[in-house]
């Protein structure tokens, strides 16, 4: 369950090797625990709709809920994530003051995210079986 208040949450695709290990590297980051960081499969949609967002949208991008019940999508969510840190901080920083590096992350992004099946062949990871049972989205 989804509580407003106690934690900020990270839903990323469990079912994509790239995303899992991201995940995987965020849980490491995150020392402190302010952050839950769970596949989004792990909530029914129902509780997702509550913020706005559904699985085709947790599908496509991480997805990050604050405390405050905001939530932050894709590039925009990773630097939600990576402000709360040193170092990591000075480097979101340096994006948002110069807002050619925020475009080439959000594009860099795009392309990672909807290449993310092909790249975790690439790097052996577990790819996306669920988008290739199904289709594509």
């Amino acid at each position: 369950m989804i509580e407003v208040g106690k934690y900020d949450f990270m839903l990323f695709d469990g079912d994509c090797g790239i995303c899992a290990y991201s995940a995987e590297i965020a849980k490491r980051i995150d020392r402190e625990k302010r952050f839950l960081v769970e596949p989004y499969q792990n909530f029914p949609e129902e509780e997702l709709m509550k913020f706005g967002i559904n699985y085709e949208k947790c599908s496509r991008k991480i997805q990050i809920i604050s405390r405050k019940g905001r939530v932050y999508t894709g590039a925009i969510g990773l630097n939600y994530f990576l402000f709360n840190y040193f170092p990591w901080s000075l480097l979101v920083v340096l994006i948002y003051a110069i807002p050619l590096l925020l475009l080439l992350e959000i594009v860099g992004y795009t392309i990672v995210a909807k290449n993310r099946h092909r790249i975790s062949r690439w790097f052996g990871l577990k790819a996306c079986l669920i988008r290739h049972q199904s289709g594509p989205k």
